[in-house]
């Protein structure tokens, strides 16, 4: 599969392997001949005076073959005749709204999610640039430009370790805002603390004892699976039972309510029998999450039968 790129660097440098050099894919335009021609476009993020050209390659990228106005380069030399590039200063000084509220969305081991608010501009705003760093304060080097959102997944990340951000928005003539406050974000999924709230049905006899049973095998504290008697909740008053977990967010669980044994699970309005209940752990802006649940009928209790 051949490969086209277009990149700018610094005038009279060679590209092969310079750092200095900025390339962006270009993409099939026209059969031109006996040739394929590819299209790119450039976005320089300074003014100055700057070489361009084109490179190919059917590896992979492992090695190219770069070409200037004359043609191919042979290999290692600097081009002799490298499209002109200069940028010149618009006459827009005004930076961007410094962009607000950035937080951490959520955090694994497959990537840290970040959103912030929008900036405005005076003119036009090109994007957002996100800066990550290893320290609270800083320094920060920029890992990613946002361009149309204010959100970003980043997943160059290790286990377990945390990382330092800020976001700073570019208008198109490139003034840049000063940071956004920083946020944490830890390659882990964070812990959510559960909180349920169930309110039983009248009918409920004084002496009984509400229970949850279900896949509480996947939160914290070694809680057995789907055991109709083994863990029970705490009269709150009023015919509410209340009880606690802690988990890690996005886990996903089923249950049900019982009275300590599969003849007295819940049952529907009309008697009838109802899916597990289900939910998926949220860890929210505060990490706390509640589930308040209402319990029709008991199986054996009036005014159902079993």
């Amino acid at each position: 599969t051949l490969m086209a790129q277009l990149g700018f660097g610094p005038a009279g440098s060679n590209p092969a392997g310079n750092v200095d050099w900025t390339w962006v894919d270009a993409s099939f335009n026209v059969d031109a001949g006996n040739n394929d021609e590819f299209v790119a476009s450039l976005l320089p993020e300074q003014t100055g005076s700057f070489d361009y050209v084109y490179r190919y390659s059917t590896s992979g990228g492992r090695t190219w073959l770069y070409a200037d106005l004359s043609g191919p380069v042979a290999a290692d030399a600097a081009p002799g005749n490298p499209g002109k590039l200069t940028v010149n200063a618009s006459g827009d000084t005004t930076a961007p709204s410094v962009p607000g509220n950035l937080q951490v969305v959520s955090g694994s081991p497959a990537g840290i999610a970040l959103a912030w608010d929008a900036s405005t501009d005076d003119v036009a705003l090109h994007g957002y640039e996100v800066l990550r760093g290893s320290t609270a304060g800083g320094p920060y080097a920029r890992i990613a430009t946002v361009t149309g959102a204010t959100a970003y997944m980043d997943t160059s990340v290790e286990e377990n370790q945390s990382y330092f951000y800020v976001v700073q928005a570019v208008d198109t003539s490139f003034n840049r805002s000063g940071v956004s406050n920083e946020a944490t974000g830890t390659a882990a999924l964070r812990t959510v603390t559960l909180n349920f709230s169930v309110t039983a049905p009248a009918t409920t006899p004084a002496d009984a004892t509400v229970f949850i049973a279900g896949s509480l095998n996947r939160l914290d504290g070694g809680y057995p699976e789907w055991n109709p008697g083994a863990v029970s909740l705490a009269p709150a008053g009023g015919n509410v039972w209340t009880i606690t977990f802690t988990g890690k967010e996005g886990t996903q669980i089923e249950y049900k309510y019982t009275l300590g044994s599969w003849d007295f699970v819940e049952k529907g309005g009309a008697c009838e029998e109802i899916a597990n209940r289900t939910l998926t752990l949220n860890y929210g802006a505060t990490g706390v999450q509640t589930v308040n649940d209402t319990i029709a009928n008991w199986r054996n209790v009036a005014p159902c039968g079993n």
